[in-house]
């Protein structure tokens, strides 16, 4: 059975006039979105049962099939790849299909493929495809990625459409409005509260012919409010969840080559004292030592060539990866950080020519003074948690995960600001909503965990603790603390010495010299270890930066 077998009973099924019409149907002509497109005349339901008829035709004629010039013999080579992918053939189908876009060039072809074979082979996979699609110069790849969520709609997972239908909500083309509206209905029918939230959203924009087919279900006079802009809440002091997920998205593409895919390093010792699989996510391997390069590579990026002055709040690693990246693009910024800074890390930005001004005894008296001074001299903060940005680059860190890991059950992270288990959640639970997250403090130094318990931000003093990256207040409108009362699904802390042995242990079994605060997150694995027997768990190993001083009196201590 080859390619051309097919292609001579479709020559024998030809109607020159259903060609001519199907021709019009798909504006074939110059100038049109199918220009140049020609056609056999076969109807689809034929189509199909050919289909059904031929679907043992080996991969490579089915490829050689959808390489052809006439619009029928593409369409059933759809047909049998999406066949193949769904008895066993996944990867090499994904991958055929990537190669052979551009052969996939009308809105039937997307429509009857994308999400019968990207979508499922991105379930439980980093979407992040969807997003470059989205932003190509190719009219098919974007419906592409807009179709594609049809697949995560019928499993309940609506966050990747409203993300990319606001993404889209500027584009020229009237088949991505009906695509994107198309697909907005589509969530609607799963959950009408979510639509409803999104259309009411007043940062949400939509054209006309999008909103028409989104609230197409909903009652007639709701329509009409809605075709008269009489609907748009006020403006809401956070930002919707579909909101900051699209944030992580886009970092991944905007840093894409510029910051480290950091290693998995799976962990037998605490897999063998545990009974689950437990991975390390290496970040003390990223630029600066710690996973803050991530956040500060992307919202310097997010300010453009020529940004305003910048000041900048950190304990340490947020300064040591910022003052890097400011370097790298050729841009200045002056640093605050409080005087209960860790010396190692002082010794280390003044080391690479930063000055650093120091102002309190806290990181949250840092912010305050870096607000001041940005505000005064009409420049711009960065925080090293409370900025959207920031958040969404440490986020990277979840999709990677996604990538490297598969299944996986549960996650800890240290947290101090909340960035960076807020950021990986976002990702996380978006592709994988079963995935538990589970938040790690010192107990010297827990402000977030508190605050989740008050619901509200807390004012708590801070004893001085090993765990000094996480270590301090927390501003007392930082988008985190909503992220994390949503996202985090536990909270542990951990004593000094727990924080120490957990140090000493990865140490001694691997050789690896990690910080205060990622020792918080392996001493809480570690007391969580009774309740993770036969789960794959991943241990963020958040930084390095330590001085050899103080791991030395760490290693040696006996307790």
């Amino acid at each position: 059975m080859t390619a051309k077998d097919l292609q001579n009973v479709l020559e024998a099924m030809s109607d020159p006039d259903r060609a001519t019409h199907c021709q019009r149907f798909f504006k074939t002509g110059p100038g049109e979105y199918g220009e140049g497109d020609v056609f056999r005349g076969v109807t689809v339901p034929d189509l199909r049962k050919l289909a059904r008829r031929w679907k043992e035709v080996p991969l490579q004629e089915m490829l050689l099939l959808l390489q052809s010039s006439y619009h029928e013999d593409r369409f059933i080579a759809l047909c049998l790849l999406i066949h193949s992918f769904q008895h066993g053939n996944e990867e090499i189908v994904y991958q055929a299909y990537l190669d052979h876009l551009p052969f996939i060039d009308n809105w039937d072809l997307v429509d009857i493929s994308c999400h019968k074979v990207l979508g499922p082979y991105l379930l439980e996979r980093p979407r992040t495809l969807l997003y470059s699609l989205a932003q190509s110069k190719n009219l098919w790849e974007r419906r592409m990625a807009m179709v594609t969520t049809y697949y995560f709609i019928k499993r309940d997972q609506l966050t990747d459409t409203l993300a990319l239908a606001d993404l889209l909500s500027n584009d020229q083309e009237d088949l991505i409005h009906k695509a994107c509206g198309w697909m907005l209905r589509e969530a609607g029918k799963r959950d009408e509260s979510t639509l409803i939230e999104f259309l009411n959203d007043p940062s949400v924009h939509l054209p006309r012919t999008a909103l028409r087919y989104a609230i197409e279900r909903l009652p007639a006079p709701v329509r009409k409010q809605y075709l008269k802009r009489t609907h748009i809440s006020a403006p809401c002091d956070h930002m919707p969840r579909w909101k900051a997920y699209q944030l992580v998205m886009m970092a991944t593409e905007t840093m894409k080559g510029d910051v480290i895919h950091t290693p998995i390093l799976k962990s037998s010792p605490l897999g063998e004292s545990t009974g689950a699989e437990v991975f390390l996510k290496l970040e003390n391997k990223q630029y600066s030592g710690s996973f803050k390069y991530r956040g500060a590579l992307n919202k310097l990026l997010s300010l453009g060539e020529s940004p305003p002055p910048m000041t900048i709040a950190s304990t340490g690693n947020h300064a040591l990866a910022t003052s890097m990246i400011l370097e790298e693009l050729g841009l200045d910024g002056t640093i605050f950080i409080p005087t209960t800074t860790d010396q190692y890390k002082v010794d280390t930005l003044q080391s690479c020519g930063v000055h650093p001004v120091f102002h309190g005894q806290d990181g949250v008296e840092a912010e305050q003074k870096a607000r001041e001074v940005a505000y005064d001299e009409g420049g711009v903060f960065i925080s090293p948690y409370n900025d959207w940005h920031i958040l969404a680059g440490q986020g990277t860190i979840g999709l990677e995960l996604i990538e490297q890991i598969r299944p996986l059950d549960y996650v800890f992270a240290s947290v101090g600001g909340g960035g960076l288990i807020s950021g990986l959640a976002l990702g996380l639970k978006a592709h994988l909503p079963h995935v538990e997250i589970i938040g790690c403090s010192p107990e010297l130094s827990n402000v977030m965990h508190g605050s989740v318990e008050a619901g509200h931000i807390i004012e708590q003093p801070s004893e001085p603790t090993l765990s000094d990256g996480t270590a301090g207040g927390i501003e007392a409108d930082a988008i985190t603390l909503p992220l994390c009362m949503d996202l985090v699904d536990d909270w542990l802390t951990a004593t000094e010495e727990e924080i120490a042995r957990a140090m000493r242990f990865v140490y001694q079994e691997h050789e690896i010299k990690i910080e205060g605060a990622a020792g918080v997150a392996v001493a809480c694995f570690q007391k969580y270890a009774e309740d993770l027997s036969g789960q794959r768990v991943a241990i963020i190993i958040c930084g390095g930066n330590i001085s050899d001083k103080q791991f030395k009196e760490v290693l040696s201590a006996t307790k």
